[in-house]
């Protein structure tokens, strides 16, 4: 169950929203409007090259020992 990210065209709502199904209708939750763009999500874009972080960049470090807060 993926959650995707939205802009409304109608007044520029920013949002996520989890998505069930490719058939779902998807609508701004400030005024409603299904003129949606998705977003393209940082996750979603894959690491390349040599020097890429081997996790992606993404932390795998507790809150206590991480230090990238």
């Amino acid at each position: 169950m993926p959650i995707f990210e939205y802009t409304c065209r109608d007044c520029d709502q920013q949002f996520e929203t989890l998505v069930l199904s490719t058939r779902d209708k998807i609508s701004c939750p400030k005024c409603h409007s299904q003129q949606v763009n998705k977003q393209l999500s940082v996750f979603a874009a894959p690491a390349a090259g040599a020097d890429s972080e081997p996790n992606g960049g993404a932390c795998t470090g507790t809150p206590q020992s991480c230090g990238c807060r």
